[in-house]
């Protein structure tokens, strides 16, 4: 490899993080963009199924205002990449650069005297971070929900997208069993014991289960939303057989979990209509 503009006290750990993308089966380009308007090039670029590893080698480790624009550029128009730097065990690491660096979702690589790498923070995937709509009324699952996209964003994506989907169906669950006692739908207990999720959903959607000079608790609009989301728990099982499958399945899980805390608050609003 020959570097241009990597400094030379980075360049140990660039080899080093070079050959560990290059064993894991990305190519690996140097000094370059990732995209052609992008307004920083990192020290390596490793590509593999349209998915980005940026890493920027260094000497001592440094996020600096202009890093710091380029995750925000990353970030802002949802690049499938990670972002990390990169520097020597035995470099400092200053507290506040940990901190900024993990705000703002870039990871860290360490590398060791044997020229072993070592990644002691993920990255986030930019492309796959929700942000849920701010006004939502959550009441009291505002910290779980919280909680929830938090470690979804962190990598956590399938453990935080199953709990969600636990979430939403324990919520629908209690808002069926509550429409009966005040009697806004045409079924009893005993058939709700016997209905599962998706009989649940079209229930509480059925202008035929509806009880008389009663509106529909869940609109048709948001049945099929309710469907979309419940059948997320089929992704969170389904093997994939490539990377790029991977990507599209990790794309959706995405868009699952954007549905999730707007669709629980359906649910607590619905809750507190019916009764």
């Amino acid at each position: 490899m020959k570097f241009d503009f990597t400094p030379e006290e980075a360049q140990t750990v660039a080899g080093a993080i070079q050959k560990w993308l290059a064993r894991n089966r990305y190519k690996v380009s140097i000094e370059t963009h990732v995209r052609p308007d992008a307004p920083y090039r990192t020290t390596l670029v490793g590509a593999r199924s349209a998915a980005w590893v940026l890493v920027e080698a260094q000497g001592k480790c440094n996020y600096d205002r202009t890093l710091e624009a380029f995750a925000r550029w990353l970030a802002a128009r949802r690049t499938y990449a990670e972002l990390y730097l990169a520097t020597s065990e035995a470099s400092d690491v200053p507290a506040r650069v940990l901190r900024a660096i993990r705000d703002d979702g870039v990871g860290l690589l360490l590398v060791d005297d044997t020229l072993a790498v070592r990644c002691v923070q993920q990255a986030r995937n930019f492309a796959l971070v929700v942000t849920p709509d701010p006004t939502l009324a959550l009441g009291k699952h505002k910290k779980r929900v919280g909680d929830l996209v938090e470690k979804f964003n962190g990598g956590g994506r399938k453990d935080a997208l199953r709990d969600m989907c636990e979430l939403v169906e324990g919520e629908t669950d209690k808002l069926i069993r509550l429409a009966v006692r005040k009697g806004w739908v045409n079924v009893t207990t005993t058939q709700v014991d016997n209905m599962d999720w998706s009989a649940q959903i079209n229930a509480l959607a059925s202008a035929n289960q509806c009880a008389a000079g009663k509106s529909l608790i869940i609109s048709h609009t948001d049945k099929d939303d309710f469907h979309s989301f419940r059948n997320a728990r089929n992704l969170l099982d389904h093997k994939v057989r490539n990377k790029r499958e991977e990507k599209r399945r990790e794309q959706q899980f995405a868009e699952r979990m954007m549905q999730g805390p707007r669709l629980t608050a359906i649910l607590l609003a619905m809750q507190r209509r019916v009764r």
